[in-house]
């Protein structure tokens, strides 16, 4: 039976992206250039199936890359870390996995970008027109961007239960693995600005030779989109950065998160929040009044202890006097 490696399961759908992505941005341009281009009609293709093996070999069976062996060695094709695995093969398994989702990314958009160059270098020698050569370099870029935010956004979601599993064996072993992160979640939501430009630049693409009308039609929708995206970004975020500055917070008596969301979801994890908060102020209490009261107690075992030793030297001495006054 073949045993196939870990990694090559979390880049399989990937591969299946940029394939759709290729496809798109190839049918795209063939829309509006002159089919009789036969070294784009063939050689995209052919140069597209051989980034793919690169990408398999590289990535997928590991050949060329320290991270990927490492990950292999220690999950196994289920996403399952192995048994009786030590806390510092745990931490490199760790680094490795945000190490390969940060080299799957730049491996993706480094070969997406040599795609772009070859498709503009075969409309290049073929003497196709200006408009011919825009179009396609859009085309191959909105295809870029696509296929390199997909593989940066699905290898962080794919590797998420084995990160998961071993940031709780660090944990629970005492180690450090909170400061192992690839990128925060506020440069994400920066995507979001990008999907309606690209939006537009298809419609304009698609409804090719375009009017000023259309132009700007597109464009104030493009404004419109970006302003929405923005305000939605502000909102999200600054419910996720409370959270953030909640979990800073520690030794406050009136300890209580709330946000400014009106959403069903965040309202119940500041609840939960709330709650969890206020239990551990309650337990914080307690322990301290059971150490006051151990304290107490200790000082009254003292004190009883130091009255029975004198207790016993007074009987000690008694006993001496007692003997003297027999031998009298």
């Amino acid at each position: 039976m073949i045993k196939i490696p870990y990694t090559f399961k979390v880049i399989l759908p990937v591969i299946g992206w940029g394939l759709l992505c290729s496809f798109f941005s190839y049918t795209l341009s063939l829309t509006i250039v002159d089919s009789s281009i036969k070294f784009l009609i063939y050689g995209a293709p052919l140069y597209l199936v051989f980034l793919g093996l690169i990408f398999v070999a590289r990535y997928g069976y590991g050949s060329f890359s320290k991270e990927a062996k490492i990950i292999n060695k220690n999950i196994n094709s289920k996403g399952e870390l192995r048994e009786k695995i030590s806390e510092e093969e745990t931490r490199n398994v760790l680094e490795s996995l945000v190490a390969y989702c940060k080299e799957l990314y730049k491996f993706s958009f480094s070969a997406g970008l040599s795609f772009v160059a070859f498709t503009v270098l075969i409309i290049s020698f073929d003497k196709g027109t200006l408009e011919e050569f825009l179009i396609i370099l859009i085309s191959s870029l909105i295809g870029l961007f696509f296929f390199s935010s997909f593989s940066l956004f699905f290898s962080q979601q794919a590797v998420f239960p084995v990160v998961k599993k071993c940031r709780e064996i660090l944990f629970k072993s005492k180690e450090n693995g909170k400061d192992i992160v690839l990128s925060s979640i506020k440069s994400k939501f920066y995507f979001l600005f990008f999907f309606p430009f690209i939006s537009v630049l298809i419609v304009i693409i698609s409804v090719y030779p375009v009017n000023y009308s259309i132009i700007i039609l597109a464009l104030t929708g493009l404004m419109m989109a970006l302003i929405i995206g923005r305000v939605l970004y502000v909102y999200v975020y600054r419910s996720f950065s409370e959270i953030e500055k909640f979990s800073r917070v520690s030794g406050d008596k009136d300890n209580v998160f709330v946000v400014g969301s009106l959403d069903k979801e965040f309202v119940d994890l500041a609840n939960n929040f709330s709650k969890i908060s206020q239990e551990l102020e309650s337990l914080k209490k307690e322990s301290e009044k059971s150490k006051k009261e151990m304290t107490k107690k200790m000082e009254e075992l003292e004190r009883f202890f130091d009255l029975t030793v004198d207790r016993e030297n007074k009987m000690v001495e008694l006993k001496k006097e007692i003997e003297k006054l027999k031998n009298v």
